[in-house]
């Protein structure tokens, strides 16, 4: 897994979400972040864990961690 931190444009990106809702997610601390001087920042490896924590799977679907 790769310790790549990004920054709240490059994780909104990665995310395909907003940088608004990245915002809201950080200030809610809903979602794992780095203060670094003052900067936020995200590990590629978190963001990637907490995408899997959220996934919403079918009924009846059986998960497979390793297919990812």
């Amino acid at each position: 897994m790769s310790n790549r931190l990004f920054t709240i444009g490059e994780a909104s990106s990665f995310l395909q979400i907003s940088k608004p809702t990245l915002y809201r997610l950080t200030s809610q601390k809903k979602i794992p972040f780095y203060k670094i001087g003052g900067n936020v920042r995200f590990s590629e490896a978190h963001l990637l864990a907490w995408l899997e924590k959220h996934a919403v799977m079918p009924e009846g679907v059986e998960y497979d961690r390793e297919a990812i």
